[in-house]
């Protein structure tokens, strides 16, 4: 997103907070930098509006740099926000987060961009000292930029599942097998394809020994046909293997990219209980995001759903598809009392859109089976669900349009703001936590 014109002049900057008992402290200690310090109460909120003219291009661009000290909970203390022709009525407001980026040595950077509504006026951007009884930050390296509307990045993704041939399963049927929906995927002029779990080992034996013995290495022979698909046909396809790493034997997803390449491989963090762990699987221990043309993709492996972490984790990394061989889902079922059940449509749809809305994520969901294999987008629409014969669910994404909310802001950006950081202490300590949180 390359901005257009020149630096957009300020306008002018008034110090801003909701009432006066949460104003922090503001002053201007050199041209062109802005700092506010608590005024010592816990809910200390404000900061400072910097209002500029409205560009005469389709977009914005608003770059900053934040330099918080002493705040009572780090950087969870500073937002920043943009807003249009100084409206703030609920029922017409635009506004769109301003997030924090990456770590200079100059400070934290913030960066945030969005649409120049019809009739834009003026462009308010908010820095803001929030919810803190110390400290203080400083801001400055304002720069808002008219530029043109992000490129498109539409991509075809399909997910594969289903029975396979008769006659006897091994690595040589079930490689061409599956090969097989490459190919009719490629023919369907697909971008990116996901299959099922551990796809090679299907109608093979399950246990420690078998196992073990199916293991592959990644990349290794069993991954060169499907490499070398993916090179000719230029193609990205997803999967998941027995991988065999040392002593150690993992489930591991792998994308392929359309050089043949692995891209990136993901070992499953979350393993089906009790048997993955005593069949002696060793479980990955963190859930990369992958770089894949203009894409960023992660992965998650069965049991992974269960937890939502592992939805949550790239979608805080940026991940923009997420790519699930299954096998299937303990929760998507019409009983609860123990014992075997149906499987409830109703039930996986809801888990599934619910993931994708939360994280804002693209879901690309292969089940072995093949029904409930499907195409998921980020506002939760089932773009398209095997239910009978077919073997691919399709559905197109154009990763440049994330869904919005309405008060036109995205929630891709809505949701990180919101967030709270510092709360969530229970999520990632290590034990059970004192006696009288147990109940």
């Amino acid at each position: 997103m390359h901005p257009l014109t020149p630096p957009l002049p300020l306008r002018h900057a008034a110090a801003w907070s909701p009432r006066p008992a949460l104003s922090p402290l503001t002053n201007q200690p050199a041209p062109g930098a802005y700092a506010a310090q608590s005024n010592g109460s816990p809910g200390c909120y404000g900061g400072w509006d910097l209002v500029f003219p409205a560009p005469e291009t389709a977009w914005v661009r608003v770059r900053f740099t934040a330099r918080p000290e002493g705040l009572e909970h780090g950087l969870d203390g500073v937002r920043a926000a943009l807003f249009w022709n100084e409206d703030l009525n609920y029922g017409s407001m635009r506004w769109e987060p301003v997030l924090a980026q990456h770590q200079t040595a100059a400070g934290v950077v913030f960066e945030g961009a969005a649409p120049v509504p019809p009739g834009a006026r003026s462009l308010v951007v908010r820095l803001l000292l929030c919810w803190s009884s110390r400290g203080a930050v400083t801001w400055d390296a304002v720069e808002v930029e008219g530029c043109a509307a992000p490129a498109p990045r539409r991509w075809r993704l399909a997910a594969g599942g289903g029975p396979l041939p008769g006659g006897t399963r091994s690595l040589a049927t079930n490689t061409e097998a599956y090969l097989g929906f490459c190919r009719e995927a490629a023919e369907r002029q697909v971008d990116l394809l996901c299959l099922p779990e551990v796809m090679l080992s299907t109608g093979l034996p399950s246990s420690a020994e078998a196992i073990a013995a199916q293991a592959i290495q990644i990349p290794g022979p069993e991954t060169a046909p499907f490499q070398e698909f993916c090179r000719e046909a230029r193609m990205v396809l997803c999967f998941s293997a027995w991988e065999r790493r040392g002593e150690l034997i993992h489930n591991t997803a792998m994308l392929i990219d359309r050089e043949g390449a692995i891209a990136g491989t993901y070992r499953k963090v979350h393993l089906a209980s009790p048997l993955e762990p005593w069949w002696g699987i060793t479980p990955g221990h963190d859930i990369p995001v992958h770089r894949v043309d203009d894409a960023r993709i992660a992965m998650a492996i069965c049991m992974d759903s269960s937890v939502e972490e592992s939805a949550r984790v790239p979608g805080v990394l940026g991940a923009e598809i997420l790519c699930m061989p299954i096998m299937g889902d303990h929760r998507a079922v019409t009983g609860w009392t123990g014992g075997p059940s149906d499987w409830d449509v109703d039930r996986w749809r809801a888990i599934q859109q619910v993931r994708a809305m939360d994280n804002q994520v693209a879901m690309v969901i292969s089940v072995n089976t093949g029904p409930g294999t499907c195409i998921v987008s980020p506002s939760g629409v089932v773009l398209d669900m095997l239910q009978g014969r077919r073997r691919l669910a399709i559905g197109e994404v154009d990763l440049a349009e994330p869904p919005r909310s309405w008060l036109w802001a995205t929630f891709r950006n809505v949701t990180p703001w919101v967030r709270r950081t510092p709360a969530y202490g229970p999520l990632v300590q290590d034990g059970p936590g004192p006696a009288e949180r147990l109940g």
